[in-house]
């Protein structure tokens, strides 16, 4: 059954945050996280480790910035969606309770079932990144956190919408849908790897 923890500041939410596993901590557990290993993130966990600090971050800042921009376009041309935004509330199912998400948005589609939306908001300055975009697929870190975010949500269906800045000061916008029922057998398999690790 889902499970929704609310928190009114963002330094609540943080330390909230502390108690499971959040969606964007899946990849790490897993061994594919660009920004965490599976150590790293348990040391983190446990108190060792502070999670590094990125609010000096200029990739991290653009990020913070252009999230509300990307979702209120996103909102504007998807109408056949009615969108619900909760920045510091924590999900969960009360099964697994350390697996949790927040998301960028909560969609309800015209036949009442709810889905998730995710922004993105990535720099492009190399043709390996570039190619981990390319031919109808997400980087593998943001799938893992797709499959979490339904894990926890035990919602139907999720969508991406990512902005990719490119060192030319072109921007490219990109929409990926996964449907729950067609990647169940990865969230299981999620579910046992993030089981195993907690």
């Amino acid at each position: 059954m889902l499970e929704r923890l609310h928190f009114e500041t963002r330094e609540e939410w943080l330390a909230g945050r502390q108690n499971g596993l959040g969606a964007s901590d899946a990849a790490a557990v897993v061994g594919l996280s660009p920004w965490a290993t599976p150590l790293s993130l348990w040391k983190q966990k446990l108190g060792i480790e502070a999670p590094p600090d990125l609010s000096g971050n200029a990739a991290v800042s653009q990020g913070v910035m252009m999230e509300p921009v990307l979702r209120d376009y996103y909102i504007r041309t998807h109408p056949q969606y009615t969108f619900e935004y909760f920045p510091f509330d924590i999900l969960r199912q009360s099964e697994r309770p350390f697996i949790t998400a927040t998301l960028d948005g909560e969609l309800t589609d015209e036949d009442g079932r709810k889905g998730i939306l995710e922004i993105k908001n990535v720099g492009i300055s190399s043709k390996v990144a570039l190619e981990k975009w390319t031919g109808g697929k997400m980087p593998d870190y943001y799938y893992v956190q797709a499959a979490a975010q339904l894990s926890a949500t035990g919602f139907a269906f999720h969508r991406l919408f990512a902005a990719l800045h490119f060192m030319s000061g072109d921007t490219t916008l990109k929409e990926f849908e996964i449907e729950r029922d067609e990647v169940l057998d990865d969230i299981a398999w999620l579910e046992e790897q993030e089981t195993t690790f907690w």
